[in-house]
């Protein structure tokens, strides 16, 4: 009897650590596949809030499709650029506060050291990004320069182009000056630096999220956004779609 005990003993137990083990196998299927489409997040980025105008849904995917279209050739193996780009348009936009209260001390690629302040008396067409990024950053700088291409004489004469970099310790005045040149930025273009309290504080006011990878990069939002000739955010759109930045375009065009 005792033998037959022992036996039934057994068999709960292996029938219990077996279904422990399914248990387990199913939630480290589910955090894959959450992994996964966490990952995956980067080739469908979503349209920010402009003032100027509001694309509907399919037009949007069809440009995010379009713009991920662009980016085959690269290695989508290293990519891993996270999708954070905000559902909400940041708290600024529209308001009638200067974004240059954000403060800071900050060096440019010429080594000028200025505060936010003295960007006073032009438009701004801002994006916080870093130079060494072989992700969405290129494609953001070529958003800029192709707003620049359609804006009018008048528009260009008035407005600059601001690229604060997100990484404070790489990207250092000699880093942004070689960039400026291989990229062919130029007068009306400043690369910014400052220390990581003032670079956070501008990116929170900006409603630019970003976070450190273990390689080395820098996930971050892909907003590019305009502030008026007194520092005030006035539109915002993502910048790696042609539907993000026509109204930005547009916005400049209309205040020459």
């Amino acid at each position: 009897m005792n033998t037959i005990k022992t036996i039934q003993n057994t068999i709960v137990q292996n029938t219990a650590t077996h279904r422990l083990s399914n248990v387990s196998h199913a939630i480290k299927l589910t955090l894959a596949g959450g992994l996964c489409m966490g990952l995956l997040a980067c080739s469908n980025p979503e349209s920010a809030s402009t003032q100027a105008s509001h694309a509907d849904a399919t037009s949007e995917s069809k440009e995010a499709t379009a713009a991920h279209d662009g980016m085959k050739d690269m290695d989508h193996k290293q990519m891993n650029h996270a999708d954070m780009n905000s559902h909400e348009p940041a708290e600024a936009l529209g308001q009638d506060y200067s974004i240059y209260q954000a403060g800071g001390d900050w060096t440019d690629q010429n080594g000028n050291t200025f505060e936010l302040d003295n960007l006073e008396g032009k438009n701004q067409v801002v994006v916080m990004a870093y130079t060494s990024c072989q992700h969405t950053c290129p494609i953001l700088v070529q958003s800029m320069k192709q707003m620049y291409k359609e804006m009018t004489p008048e528009a260009r004469a008035q407005t600059e182009f601001l690229l604060a970099t997100l990484d404070t310790e790489r990207d250092t005045v000699d880093v942004m000056k070689n960039f400026a040149a291989h990229n062919e930025l130029g007068d009306n273009w400043r690369l910014i630096r400052s220390d990581e309290a003032s670079t956070r504080m501008l990116a929170n006011t900006l409603n630019i999220k970003y976070q450190f990878a273990d390689n080395g990069d820098i996930n971050h939002s892909n907003l590019i956004s305009v502030l008026d000739k007194k520092g005030r955010l006035v539109a915002q759109g993502v910048g790696v779609a042609d539907s993000g930045i026509k109204p930005l375009i547009e916005y400049l065009n209309r205040q020459s």
